[in-house]
């Protein structure tokens, strides 16, 4: 996977080596919506009190970008952000005669660093860009808060996730900066989980707004 990675990221550099070596950079952040897109643990515990499918978690991430190698219609762009992951699971709260009174809930994250590398085509007109970008990812697992219910699976997630990254976004453009909005989406290649534990996989939504810096190399 690493050498497959490797070689995407080595061709689209080089399809731009002829291109002027503009490096734009700047910080973005915004909302993370994830959610496991599989869900099928072994534990018995948790099978029998969380019944439901664990429902999407809005989370907060922040990331810095670089741009660079710019051509006018293509760009390669960096970025590495805290990411946190998580979903929300639900049980029906009992009186003393077992009857259902209520639902409940309980949250569990995972923070991830994630790391990118994605091309990134646009098509402008006067001061506004409008484009799309794809490319892998890399998140690398930094922390996890989970309840104690679900401290033992968490625990064994992995903590190397591949995936992929694609996005669409309009960017406002000046001399000296840029003000950008974007939607990503990230589907994970690789399972979190997939051992006697149970198979987990996840999917999750960015919506972010950044601002960056113009200059030239």
């Amino acid at each position: 996977m690493i050498k497959i990675i490797s070689a995407v990221v080595g061709l689209l550099i080089s399809l731009q080596l002829q291109a002027q070596t503009n490096i734009n950079w700047g910080f973005k952040g915004g909302i993370t919506v994830s959610k496991y897109s599989q869900w099928n643990p072994t534990d018995t515990t948790l099978k029998k009190f969380y019944t439901t499918e664990p429902a999407s978690r809005v989370l907060v991430n922040i990331a810095f970008f670089a741009e660079l190698l710019n051509s006018r219609y293509f760009s390669t762009v960096g970025e590495i952000s805290y990411n946190p992951k998580g979903a929300s699971f639900s049980y029906p709260t009992r009186d003393g005669n077992g009857n259902v009174t209520g639902e409940e809930f309980i949250d569990n994250r995972t923070g991830y660093l994630s790391l990118m590398v994605c091309e990134k085509a646009r098509i402008g007109w006067n001061s506004m860009n409008i484009y799309v970008y794809a490319g892998p990812r890399l998140d690398l697992e930094i922390n996890e808060n989970s309840d104690i219910d679900f401290a033992t699976i968490y625990k064994k997630f992995n903590k190397t996730i591949f995936g992929l990254t694609t996005g669409f976004g309009a960017e406002f453009v000046d001399k000296h900066f840029k003000i950008l909005a974007e939607v990503q989406y990230e589907p994970d290649l690789a399972y979190t989980l997939d051992d006697t534990y149970g198979r987990v996989k996840k999917n999750t939504w960015l919506i972010r707004i950044g601002v960056g810096i113009n200059g030239k190399k």
